[in-house]
């Protein structure tokens, strides 16, 4: 199965859990595709069947989807109706506005959100990478 993750490159520790993730879902036998938000290219992306996108908080209070990961999303042709999980780094307060934002505009995109996390280490992903159940 192929899956593809969009994350943004604002923060480092968004690379670092999305490389975790990958590790995670390869070891369960699927080809994962990365794709950073400033990517020229979203090329294979359609034919994933599941989607990971990863931000941080960029507010506690106000909390937005970053630009370039928003710019992204909507410049990615097929994401209507892909299987998707939202994650965001960091355990602290605002995560939840975070994933709540970052929800919303893969939803707009026509995303189907199967769930969202919180990680606070690069082994956390991997951890969910290796356990979650995708169909």
């Amino acid at each position: 199965m192929q899956i593809g993750i969009i994350y943004t490159t604002d923060k480092k520790a968004i690379e670092k859990l999305a490389g975790g993730l990958k590790r995670g879902l390869e070891e369960q036998g699927s080809t994962v595709l990365m794709f950073p938000d400033n990517a020229e290219s979203f090329r294979g992306l359609a034919s994933c069947k599941h989607l990971f996108v990863g931000t941080y908080v960029t507010s506690i209070f106000k909390a937005k989807t970053p630009s370039k990961l928003r710019d992204a999303l909507n410049k990615v042709p097929g994401l209507a109706g892909k299987r998707s999980v939202a994650f965001a780094a960091g355990n602290g307060l605002g995560n939840r506005k975070a994933l709540l934002s970052i929800m919303n505009d893969m939803e707009k995109q026509g995303c189907f959100i199967i769930d969202q996390r919180s990680f606070s280490s690069e082994k956390d992903a991997y951890e969910f990478g290796k356990a979650i159940k995708l169909k």
